[in-house]
């Protein structure tokens, strides 16, 4: 997921609106037609919760840390591999 600053009007602008942990995200799988996409990221949170440490863990500190594998598990679960 990525977050953009909307008052910034260039793309330079949107990279200076970042700091020492901004990072460009990476594509983790299939997207989301418009009706899947609030389940989704619901998928996406519950797994945050239920993986943090505690309730203090930033969401950018415990994909970090835990990697992309449990939320691709989360949003992928019962899917199959097309042949």
């Amino acid at each position: 997921m990525a977050f953009v600053d909307t008052a910034a009007t260039t793309i330079e602008d949107q990279f200076a609106a970042g700091d020492e942990n901004t990072s460009v995200g990476e594509i983790i799988g299939r997207g989301f037609s418009s009706e899947e996409i609030t389940d989704a990221i619901e998928q996406i949170v519950e797994t945050y919760l239920g993986l943090r440490l505690n309730p203090q863990e930033k969401f950018i500190d415990a994909y970090r840390r835990v990697g992309p594998a449990p939320f691709k598990e989360a949003l992928y679960a019962g899917e199959t591999k097309a042949a």
